[in-house]
């Protein structure tokens, strides 16, 4: 719109040639400030209310898979639910926003006049899970929520690489058809809203596999004190034939 009035303003306004430049410089900056004061208030609401439901998604996640985890203490771990839905809020709904959709581009940009919805849906599964996730989502989830939880630098880097393969495989059973089916069928508009749905089912399990190694770690209360147990009982015990025997 703004670029035809600029045309009809240096084509057919009146007076000086500059004057009709200056008038159409004027009006092309306003109609685009105008714009862009329309398009940014809507793009900051949506994209905080992806950041909110992603946020969610995680932490309703993790709080299941603590009350799945019977070896935890019933009081849950708050700090490990609010850093992985910190992480999750930011990552999935911040920073995915803007490369879910650069995806459609590169894959139409390869695939060319071949490109085919469920074409285009597998090249951008195959970008996401076989570049994005092994090489910056999971080793930026495992720093990040590390960080969160305040553990140390070596601490994280350590969890990350007992944990990234087993996480990378897991991804790719889950991710790859849900992705294909996300860019095949899903509106541009609502693939995030998308993910961040089938990112509650995912969550659930990557909170576990990231957290099963402090998970084993929690039944070495249960250990001790059934040792202790084992111990009285076996005193016990030889009281008892003690006691037969002095009979």
């Amino acid at each position: 719109f703004w670029l035809k009035a600029l045309s009809k303003q240096l084509l057919v306004g009146s007076g000086a040639p500059a004057e009709r430049s200056a008038r159409a410089v004027a009006m092309a900056s306003s109609t685009a400030a105008a714009a862009a004061a329309r398009w940014w208030p809507r793009r900051a609401f949506r994209l905080a209310r992806d950041i909110g439901l992603a946020g969610a998604s995680g932490a309703a996640a993790d709080v299941i898979c603590q009350g799945l985890e019977s070896d935890l203490s019933e009081t849950g771990d708050n700090r490990r639910t609010a850093a992985f839905a910190a992480f999750t809020g930011l990552y999935i709904g911040g920073a995915c926003s803007g490369l879910y959709a650069l995806y459609p581009r590169v894959a139409v940009r390869l695939l060319g006049a071949r490109a085919t919805p469920r074409m285009e849906g597998a090249v951008c599964s195959a970008l996401d899970n076989f570049l994005h996730v092994p090489l910056v989502y999971i080793p930026a989830f495992y720093m990040g929520v590390g960080q969160l939880r305040g553990e140390g630098f070596a601490t994280s880097l350590e969890t990350l690489r007992s944990s990234w393969s087993p996480t990378v495989l897991s991804c790719w059973s889950f991710w790859i058809p849900m992705q294909f089916a996300i860019f095949s069928v899903v509106p541009a508009a609502w693939r995030v809203r998308a993910v961040a749905a089938g990112d509650f089912g995912w969550n659930i399990a990557l909170s576990f596999l990231a957290h099963r190694d402090k998970i084993a770690v929690c039944p070495e209360v249960n250990v001790a004190a059934l040792t202790e147990a084992g111990e009285l009982l076996e005193t016990a015990a030889v009281t008892c034939r003690s006691s037969r025997a002095t009979g």
